[in-house]
């Protein structure tokens, strides 16, 4: 079968939950002036609704999305599931290529989350997997979510319980590609992170 061919240059990060690729993602997309989308809304938009008995989603507003709260635990745990599901992926699978071929800006995308880079856009012009240690990826989001210290072995607990789902499913497991450059932001600072992103993506699109 023929691989889906971007229209626009995308760049695709891919990467652990908690790792920064979100945080990486609006950092280029913003310095490039390309437009970001954060494939893990989607999956937790369905979980909200799910977790509301309102499945039926025909059209997905991506601009709605980015204003609702979709950072709970429920809706995390939920998203996690929600995400194995074959037709849930396939659903959202034209979503995310019409915004690589068509992104709102008409320049090009930063596209985050967990297969961009090997089943999304596989042809994107750069792809980076994000990741860091399991503690450093739990503190993070301990502090994210604003939770107490003592909170922080159950965080570890469920970000070690969604690697294990996330790299192990059935449909679209979470993979390095062979083509992808691996960032360890386990101890280096966000504009570190940055720097290296971006010059990577300066050796693969010309006109940066």
């Amino acid at each position: 079968m023929k691989k889906f061919q971007n229209k626009k240059p995308v760049i695709a990060i891919d990467g652990t939950a908690g790792s920064g690729k979100g945080t990486l993602s609006k950092k280029i997309a913003k310095k490039l002036n390309f437009d970001h989308l954060d494939t893990g809304l989607l999956y937790r938009y369905l979980a909200y609704k799910r977790i509301r008995n309102e499945e039926n989603v025909d059209e997905i507003d991506y601009s709605k999305i980015k204003k609702l709260d979709l950072t709970t635990r429920e809706i995390t745990k939920m998203s996690s599931i929600v995400a194995k599901e074959k037709a849930t992926r396939q659903k959202l699978l034209g979503f995310q290529r019409f915004f690589a071929n068509f992104p709102p800006s008409g320049f090009g995308s930063v596209i985050d989350g967990r297969d961009i880079g090997s089943v999304i856009v596989p042809n994107a012009e750069v792809k980076f997997y994000i990741d860091a240690s399991l503690e450093k990826r739990a503190k993070r989001r301990q502090i994210q979510l604003n939770l107490p210290e003592k909170e922080y072995e159950k965080v570890f607990y469920e970000m070690k319980t969604r690697d294990y789902n996330d790299k192990n499913r059935e449909n679209c497991p979470l993979i390095k590609t062979k083509d992808s450059l691996y960032i360890d932001t386990s101890n280096i600072s966000e504009k570190m992170v940055l720097d290296i992103a971006i010059k990577e993506v300066k050796k693969k699109i010309d006109f940066i």
